[in-house]
């Protein structure tokens, strides 16, 4: 889907309606072993026998998958003061912005 460039909306910082650039987020990085999960499983993996919960077959991420697209997030730049926001457009597979 192809974005405007620019797009008035209301700024929650100038209190009004002014014009801001539009830019498309990328999705971040993944995070490191910080869930409790992952670290649960890691002290599990260490070490000899079975590791109970996580020693069953795993279901591949594809079979677990059941959307085809993902909501995109856009960034939206005041141009009077600055400030950025974020809004999520809809669900689809690329957006870009006009030329």
């Amino acid at each position: 889907m192809l974005l405007p460039k620019e797009i008035r909306t209301y700024c929650a910082t100038c209190k009004k309606h002014t014009v801001h650039t539009v830019s498309v987020l990328s999705v971040s990085h993944r995070r490191g072993k910080l869930s409790k999960g992952e670290i649960q499983k890691a002290r599990r993996d260490r070490g000899i026998g079975g590791h109970g919960k996580f020693s069953k077959v795993p279901v591949s991420r594809m079979a677990r998958r059941s959307k085809t697209t993902r909501k995109i997030p856009m960034k939206l730049t005041c141009k009077e003061c600055g400030k950025a926001s974020q809004r999520t457009i809809g669900r689809m597979k690329k957006a870009e912005i006009k030329r």
